[in-house]
């Protein structure tokens, strides 16, 4: 299978990695020349990963239309703030399939990211991969498994059938909106848990969080039109534990960094890569408003990361809101 993978971040390294390694024709496109022609010089990416070769026989380039002229399988690795961007620069309405990578929400739109593709591109066929899987352990070659949905089309099974192998297991799904929401919400999850874990406060209180999110992302899931399964699936739990908990989370990192009483704008601007909850989490609000449901836990973190309400304060609030049953 030939396939042009967009975004030579972690993500889009570490599943470039994986899909040579399963003999496929990769070509991995940068926005950077100057990492795409590391990648071809010396067969390592200059700022990701840089203890690990490429597989032999991986492209890479910084020109859109050599991607596009390799494969019509578009495997998107971009921040989701960078969907637009992208997809301004590809030509016309071409039959393309495009597999968004991405786990956000736009807050201006609202919208999911396949949305977003198929406003550009409404002739595509687009599914989403989610799932537990931090891109070090993907371009490690771990054992992981993670999720492949679209509408009920062809292209979810496609790609599990292809991309599938003793390194990364892939499920189907059909539930296109329920993965991409779950992938969208436990981002926001991540950050409250490193909320309370940079407070300092022990296990009792991450669990708290994280079992409560859990609720908050299944009405946000079924809300808008998701299937509980998804909730319950490698999208959904699996997602938010890896997420909440791992060491490698960048959500978790954000969260613990203002539970530690330093600025948004400060953490973000260190970091190498995006931590796409700090965007998404505005979007979740508006949504659980027009769905007539209630999202405390991410109306905290948009109060704690951009209305300047201490941490400390957030949780109390939500330690204090009206009791009910479970």
């Amino acid at each position: 299978m030939r396939v042009s993978v967009l975004g030579a971040g972690s993500w889009g390294t570490a599943l470039a990695m994986h899909l040579r390694r399963g003999g496929h024709e990769v070509l991995l496109w940068s926005r950077d020349p100057a990492v795409s022609g590391a990648i071809r010089e010396t067969g390592r990416h200059p700022r990701r990963f840089s203890g690990a070769a490429f597989p032999p026989g991986i492209r890479a380039s910084s020109e859109i239309r050599e991607a596009l002229t390799h494969s019509d399988t578009l495997l998107v690795a971009v921040p989701c703030a960078s969907y637009r961007s992208l997809l301004e620069t590809l030509p016309g309405n071409e039959p393309r399939r495009f597999i968004s990578t991405a786990k956000g929400i736009e807050p201006d739109t609202l919208k999911r990211m396949s949305q977003i593709i198929l406003e550009y591109q409404p002739a595509a066929e687009v599914a989403a991969l989610s799932g537990p899987t931090f891109a070090e352990g993907v371009a490690r070659g771990d054992p992981s498994a993670a999720v492949i949905a679209d509408a009920g089309g062809s292209l979810a099974h496609d790609v599990q059938r292809e991309f599938s192998n003793t390194q990364l297991r892939l499920y189907s799904s059909d539930d296109l909106q329920g993965v991409e929401l779950a992938g969208a919400l436990k981002n926001v999850v991540a950050i409250a848990a490193g909320i309370v874990a940079g407070l300092g406060y022990g296990a009792n209180t991450v669990a708290a969080l994280v079992t409560r999110g859990l609720a908050e992302l299944g009405r946000m899931v079924k809300a808008g039109g998701g299937q509980s399964r998804t909730v319950a699936g490698l999208a959904g739990i699996g997602d938010l534990m890896l997420t909440c908990t791992g060491r490698e989370s960048r959500n978790r990192s954000v969260g613990e960094a203002i539970g530690r009483g330093r600025l948004l704008r400060d953490v973000l601007l260190e970091m190498p890569e995006v931590a796409e909850g700090a965007r998404t989490c505005l979007a979740v609000p508006r949504m659980a408003a027009a769905a007539g449901i209630e999202a405390p836990i991410a109306n905290a973190v948009v109060s704690v990361l951009y209305e300047g309400v201490p941490a400390a304060a957030a949780v109390e609030r939500l330690m204090t809101r009206t009791l009910r049953e479970e």
